[in-house]
């Protein structure tokens, strides 16, 4: 055996440098970080369309309470509670009673709004929490004032 094929043998069986080794987890390390940003992004966008969608069902089915009551809820209990069966019967949705200053606690429904009778049942107001932009958002049918709505000081 020669000199010259155990340094090709040799050669043959080295293997990766740990620079290789190095760059290929800082690639998947990047790689992760990209897939983690977009599907915080994606929960968050999914969560305030759930929200938004909740306000104007609310919104929906307050109309229509009207339009057979021809007054506004004054209380969520009206679109709930009591009108089984009926056009403005509201299903699904989470009436919360939580200050406009707090976020919906992590377990919490994306379906949970704030629900408020405008004076002299002229309309309802209805507030739902923005994923994206860590804020409230006030939806209102009728003649209700759009009054506006405190902004979340929150992370």
């Amino acid at each position: 055996m020669s000199f010259n094929t155990i340094k090709t043998k040799t050669q043959a069986e080295r293997g990766f440098t740990i620079v290789e080794l190095l760059i290929v987890i800082v690639v998947i390390g990047i790689l992760a970080a990209i897939t983690f940003v977009s599907y915080n992004g994606v929960t968050q966008r999914a969560s305030t369309v759930a929200a938004q969608t909740a306000a104007n069902t609310v919104l929906k089915k307050a109309g229509a309470f009207n339009a057979e009551t021809s007054a506004y809820p004054t209380t969520p209990g009206a679109l709930t509670t009591g009108a089984t069966g009926e056009s403005y019967e509201v299903t699904g949705i989470t009436f919360t009673s939580s200050e406009l200053t707090e976020a919906p606690a992590s377990g919490d429904d994306k379906s949970s709004i704030n629900f408020y009778a405008c004076d002299g049942a002229a309309g309802v107001r209805v507030s739902y929490f923005d994923y994206s932009t860590k804020d409230w958002v006030a939806k209102t049918t009728g003649t209700c004032a759009a009054t506006p709505v405190p902004t979340y000081v929150g992370a």
